[in-house]
């Protein structure tokens, strides 16, 4: 062999020793990430089913959420609970306390000034709907809606409020305006606690029922302007309705304070 293949067999060595340490370090990478993302998966995985309990009215608001606890129920252990409940806590759907962490509790205060957000939202958002939304989606909103009148007419809680929460997700997701969903979506996470306590009143369920009834017939019609009055029109209708309580509340609160204190 002379000098010339010698030095061809020296690169050809050296370049097979270095691709090696680099499929090597390659591999090594990908098993890491592929570490990484089982974790997350698991995180993520307790983030969701706590949602839909959530959604779902299956933790009572003011409920403490212990982790142990948690993790019994889910059978995980309590890193992907802690973590889950953090996230929770980012977007408002859970406080913390010296205690860990719990569900919020509104006061009547609270659900008005929630509604009152609505009330600039939901009617464009019905009118983006009824533009907007494709012909499936408004067959997906009817399959929505016609579980929730099953629900109702049976007096079955825990089903109206899973419907009612699916046809508010497909209502959002109508609107095919990026912007709008997610500010909706995040009204929406801070509304459920007091929307699940609000549809534990049968006669609250049944007006649902009737309202939304409305606000589908009007966006199978495609009448953008009648969707927005319909959502503009019920909205109003819960305010008026829970104002009363609020500033009932409010007074007693005031003349509590008012009162002499005694010698």
């Amino acid at each position: 062999m002379d000098v010339t293949e010698s030095r061809v067999s020296y690169r050809n060595l050296t370049r097979f020793v270095v691709e090696s340490r680099l499929t090597n370090q390659n591999f090594n990478v990908m098993s890491a990430t592929r570490r990484v993302v089982q974790s997350d998966r698991l995180r993520d995985q307790v983030y969701q089913l706590l949602r839909e309990d959530l959604h779902g009215g299956a933790i009572a608001a003011g409920s403490r959420l212990v982790e142990l606890e948690l993790a019994e129920r889910y059978g995980v252990s309590r890193t992907p609970i802690r973590e889950a409940l953090f996230q929770l806590a980012r977007e408002g759907l859970v406080v913390r306390t010296d205690r860990g962490y719990s569900l919020m509790t509104d006061t009547p205060r609270d659900f008005l000034q929630r509604m009152e957000v609505r009330l600039l939202l939901d009617p464009p958002l019905a009118e983006h709907a009824a533009k907007y939304g494709s012909d499936e989606q408004i067959e997906v909103l009817a399959s929505a809606y016609e579980k929730m009148k099953k629900a109702e007419a049976s007096s079955k809680y825990s089903a109206f409020v899973s419907a009612a929460h699916e046809f508010r997700t497909v209502l959002l997701e109508m609107s095919h305006n990026t912007a709008l969903t997610r500010v909706c979506a995040v009204l929406e996470d801070q509304f459920l606690l007091v929307r699940n306590e609000h549809y534990k009143d049968e006669g609250n369920r049944a007006i649902s029922v009737h309202r939304d009834g409305l606000l589908l017939a009007a966006i199978r019609s495609r009448d953008v302007k009648g969707a927005g009055k319909i959502a503009k029109e019920y909205v109003e209708m819960l305010i008026t309705t829970l104002a009363k309580p609020a500033e009932r509340a409010a007074r007693k609160r005031s003349a509590r304070t008012a009162l002499p204190k005694r010698s």
